[in-house]
């Protein structure tokens, strides 16, 4: 029985109308009033601005033209009554103009001025006695005078003058125009006061306007959210009342809105009758699983299936055909099947429909039964199934059975979905309790062979011994390798550190002092250094590879950027060996790509070292290109150098790229090299994700490509990246990958004044490494001082102060890492400290860093990295 829940203020209450007004349509109809009742004040507001314009517009345009108009009247009469006066004193009639003109146009001015006062009688008098008093001057003074001078009667001027008539009159009109004055100005500011009031009252109506617009909003949003809140929070407690009741999912929501609440219950009982529908399955399921799972023999495990599937859909007929041996169906379980009449025992593959069902493995159903089909019989009488189903079982796509059920009505969806379930969950249990018992029957054998199994674990664990120990045994060879390698490097970087930098000082002849000679000596000298120094990164380069830690940093590197570089390092070879040079950027290739920029700038410098290297004439061309993957399916960039030089035989293709090895025996001692370039290489290419292929002929030339995949951002070679310890290159390879082109040239930095006068401490107690140093800073004007121990550095700073600390970390009694930590800790001093040791692993970097130092150089230094360095900490 399901029970329902009404929600309403009380039982029986409806929440709905006759027509339907959806949350949408309240919303529109409470947005639309608001827009009257703002329309309405608008227009309001709208309407006493018009007003308000109007009363500023008539104060600006008529007081300022009644002002204007009796400031040109008083002026006029001012011009009469002065070129009257001229005239009369001097006869010249030049000072009758502005007389005349005063004369024939005040009139003019005293009409316009009265037809402004038609609203006020009052001036318009006052206007009408100033103009009677200015006729009644020109009358017995102005005109008067004037006649009299015309006509020479001397006698009448100074009678005029004695008199002083004219001057009396003015004197009354200049006292009527001012009062006229100072009344229109009261009535000006009367006007702007009222003004003011009415500007005042416009205000307080917007206030006004605005608050009732927002009450009016606030009503109606409080009355239509109320609405839709009150219907949706009882249709939320019915749900809440139905989840928390304890009752299941038995119960219903009653609709009665007509709005979009009304869907939304109907829709949750739409939900609720699935979820239940849903559950219910789940249930039948759950407990037919745990029922088959408890069964050991197959035939039992049919048997149980059968009558509960029989049970749950309510069928009155049900057979189970089992498939045994490769085509042959048996009759293994049947639901009110006993009769003879109802199914038969058996069939073949492909035989009526049970044999079809089985051979195509898809579902059969057919509807409309004729009469005399099938019966299915009971002790009151027998009736003929209106549907039959046939449903093959199947486990992996093979059917193992076919199940048969026959019922009066028609199968529904959610019944053919359940019944699909639960035959699948057949297929796989009988498959268990087949496999069960083969189980069982190997478990006897596996006895006997988990004796022998014994023997053998017994003995892998000896081998495994022994591994172990073997293990342990690489570790220390590896470890004592890395040692070496770094004591051999720090062995012979300490004397390559004053010889590359003496050399290279002792080359720039700043002094004048070698000649041509002596300065071709100590080139030499200072390449055979750098070759030198090349063969150590060569070998360390070689021993990070082999031993998996050097570390793979992927960033965007831009094509562009390669071509430029790789032009910076060999146009100026070409030139010299007068060769053809050129890079050319295939338009397909793309802007960008993801990779190693300093090992990919390493590889390319190699082999386009090797490429000039044995080109005599001719050219070498390098070209970046984007490949398909039908040339290589995981490359999809491809840089190819081609040169016209020598070649390399096609049976030595294969031992170039291996350690130590040239194509000819007397290559490197005509070319030189070490035959680590190649091999270097290849290393890296694979580190990369790529790869590097030679074609060559004899004669003609090589061209190598290089291969490289196209990463997206963020992606990497994970497999080969390491987080061990890192051996770092010797040299100023480490400084330059950090810092790009931030190296400036050593004749550059000559030029650099800013480093003049700087002191300088250089701690080290190596006479040689002392000696180079003081020297090279010397060149740039530095004032150097020296320490042979940290003991000594620290007393030399607590004496003087120092703009640069250079320090060497190997020193006796008091190393450079404890000298650093006295200096930040202890001392509190801020100076830049650069690190300088011959040691070669990552983690002394790190350790310098660590104690305290502001930067980190190994040696040999090169002395345009160590100024670059110290020039960027004036910078910052």
């Amino acid at each position: 029985m399901i029970e329902t829940y009404r929600y309403g203020r009380k039982l029986g209450s409806k929440l709905y109308t006759q027509r339907k007004i959806s949350i949408r349509t309240k919303i529109i109809l409470g947005n639309m009033l608001v827009m009257i009742f703002l329309l309405i004040a608008i227009t309001v507001l709208s309407s006493r601005n018009s007003d308000l314009q109007d009363e500023i517009t008539f104060v600006s345009d008529h007081d300022f033209k009644v002002h204007q108009l009796i400031s040109l009247i008083e002026k006029q009469m001012l011009d009469m009554e002065t070129g009257m006066r001229g005239f009369v004193i001097t006869g010249d009639e030049n000072y009758l103009e502005p007389y005349n003109a005063a004369i024939s146009s005040w009139e003019l001015n005293y009409g316009s001025l009265r037809s402004l006062l038609t609203d006020n009688p009052n001036q318009q008098a006052n206007l009408d006695a100033i103009r009677t008093n200015i006729l009644k001057w020109i009358e017995t003074a102005g005109q008067y005078a004037v006649d009299a001078q015309k006509n020479g009667d001397t006698a009448a001027i100074e009678r005029f003058f004695l008199n002083n008539v004219g001057k009396t009159q003015v004197d009354a009109i200049r006292n009527q125009i001012d009062s006229f004055r100072a009344t229109e100005q009261t009535l000006t500011e009367d006007r702007v006061a009222a003004l003011k009031e009415n500007n005042q009252f416009v205000i307080f109506i917007l206030y006004v306007s605005w608050l009732a617009v927002f009450v009016i909003s606030f009503l109606i949003s409080w009355f239509i959210s109320g609405r839709i809140v009150r219907s949706v929070k009882q249709v939320t407690e019915t749900i809440v009342q139905i989840s928390s009741s304890g009752e299941g999912l038995d119960k219903r929501i009653e609709i009665e809105t007509r709005d979009e609440v009304r869907e939304l219950g109907k829709a949750t009982n739409e939900l609720l009758d699935a979820v239940q529908r849903q559950n219910q399955s789940k249930d039948h399921l759950a407990r037919l699983s745990k029922e088959l799972q408890e069964q050991n023999e197959v035939d039992e495990l049919i048997n149980l299936f059968v009558s509960r599937v029989s049970s749950i859909f309510e069928v009155p007929y049900a057979i189970l055909y089992l498939k045994q041996h490769s085509n042959k169906l048996i009759k293994a379980a049947s639901f009110a099947g006993g009769s003879d009449m109802l199914g038969r025992e058996e069939f073949r593959v492909g035989e009526g429909l049970v044999g079809q069902c089985a051979k195509d493995g898809k579902w059969i159903t057919v509807r409309d039964i004729p009469e005399g089909y099938a019966q299915v019989q009971s002790g009151i009488g027998h009736s003929a199934p209106k549907m039959l189903v046939l449903a093959p079982v199947q486990f992996e796509r093979e059917v193992v059975a076919v199940l048969e059920l026959a019922h009066f009505h028609e199968f529904t969806t959610e019944n053919i979905e359940l019944l699909e379930q639960m035959v699948n969950m057949l297929g796989v249990t009988i498959q268990s309790a087949t496999r069960r018992k083969e189980i069982e029957h190997l478990y006897a054998e596996s006895q006997t062979v988990n004796e022998e199994l014994q023997v053998q674990s017994e003995e892998l664990n000896a081998q495994a011994t022994e591994l172990l120990a073997l293990n342990e045994d690489l570790q220390r060879s590896s470890n004592f390798k890395s040692e070496f390698l770094a004591n051999m490097s720090h062995e012979l970087r300490t004397p390559l550190n004053s010889m590359l930098i003496l050399s290279q000082l002792l080359a720039g002849n700043s002094g004048n002092r070698l000649n041509e000679e002596e300065i071709h000596y100590v080139t030499t000298i200072h390449s055979a250094g750098q070759d030198l120094l090349n063969l150590i990164n060569d070998i360390l380069d070689l021993s990070k590879v082999e031993a998996g830690k050097l570390e793979i940093e992927m960033t965007p590197v831009v094509v562009e950027e390669i071509k430029l570089t790789m032009e910076s390092y060999f146009t100026s070879l070409a030139e010299q060996k007068a060769l053809a040079f050129q890079i050319v950027i295939d338009p397909n290739a793309p802007l960008w790509f993801v990779s190693d920029v300093f090992r990919v700038h390493q590889i390319l410098k190699n082999l386009l070292s090797n490429a000039f290297k044995f080109t005599d004439r001719g050219g070498v061309t390098l070209t970046i290109a984007q490949v398909s993957r039908e040339e290589w399916e995981k490359a999809e960039l491809v840089f190819a150098i081609k040169d016209t030089g020598r070649g390399i035989p096609a049976s030595q293709h294969e031992m170039i790229f291996e350690a130590f090895t040239q194509a000819e025996g007397g290559t490197a001692r005509k070319f030189g090299g070490t035959g680590l370039g190649l091999t270097i290489s290849n290393q890296l290419a694979r580190l990369l994700g790529g790869r590097i292929v030679v074609e060559s002929t004899v004669g003609q030339g090589s061209e190598f490509k290089l291969f490289l995949p196209l990463l997206e951002t963020g992606s990497g070679i994970t497999d080969d990246k390491t987080h061990g310890d890192k051996l770092v290159s010797a040299g100023y390879a480490d400084y330059e990958r950090q810092n790009g082109s931030s190296i400036l040239s050593l004749a550059d930095l000559m030029l650099e004044h800013r480093l003049n006068g700087m002191k300088v401490l250089i701690a080290d107690d190596d006479e040689r490494n002392l000696l180079a140093l003081s020297n090279a800073l010397a060149e740039f004007k530095m004032q150097v001082e020296v320490a042979r121990d940290g003991h000594e550095a620290l007393r030399k700073l607590s004496e003087h102060s120092f703009d640069y600390i250079l320090m060497d970390i190997m020193m006796p009694d008091m190393d450079g890492y404890e000298t650093i930590q006295v200096i930040r800790e202890q001392r509190g001093l801020k100076v830049p400290i650069i690190a300088v040791t011959a040691k070669a692993m990552k983690e002394d970097e790190n350790k310098c860093l660590e104690a305290g130092a502001s930067n980190y150089i190994s040696k040999p230094i090169h002395v345009p990295s160590l100024i670059s360095v110290m020039i960027s900490h004036l910078k910052s």
